[in-house]
């Protein structure tokens, strides 16, 4: 860590933060979600409950009480595998609990995320952490065998 940066828990994992104050919108930004209307942002300080934070709302992080971040996504928060359409809970999924979630073998079966000019294959990295967007396509592929003649 940076001498002057800040150390962010987000959903149990760490960030680190140039500026000493951060907005709702800033902090979706830096975890990877640029989709801001599409996430709830709530803070928790240390002997309180969690607290709804507004993408303008600025958060000191020099405040020795924050304890942690927690962002979810709206019910509304879909994802497509398959040409189906998943709802998600949590806005960090591996493909293998994307693969489980749209009912799919993940042992027989690895991820491929579609964007617009390009895939994404996660065949070697199924344990790979991937910042969940409304609507993102992704498609499962079957594992061939891999038999030596």
């Amino acid at each position: 860590m940076k001498p002057n940066s800040f150390e962010i828990r987000v959903n149990d994992r760490t960030f680190n933060y140039e500026k000493s104050t951060i907005t709702g919108k800033e902090l979706l930004i830096l975890i990877g979600l640029n989709h801001s209307t599409d996430y709830e942002i709530l803070f928790k300080l240390v002997g309180k409950e969690f607290e709804p934070i507004q993408l303008d709302e600025v958060v000191d992080l020099a405040d020795p009480r924050i304890e942690t971040f927690f962002i979810k996504p709206y019910p509304s928060v879909v994802i497509e595998v398959d040409d189906e359409i998943y709802p998600i809970a949590h806005i960090f999924m591996t493909p293998t609990e994307i693969l489980t979630l749209a009912g799919i073998d993940a042992d027989k079966h690895y991820l491929k995320q579609i964007l617009e000019a390009r895939e994404i294959t996660y065949k070697n990295d199924k344990a790979h952490v991937i910042a969940m967007h409304h609507k993102m396509k992704f498609v499962s592929c079957k594992i061939g065998n891999t038999t030596v003649s």
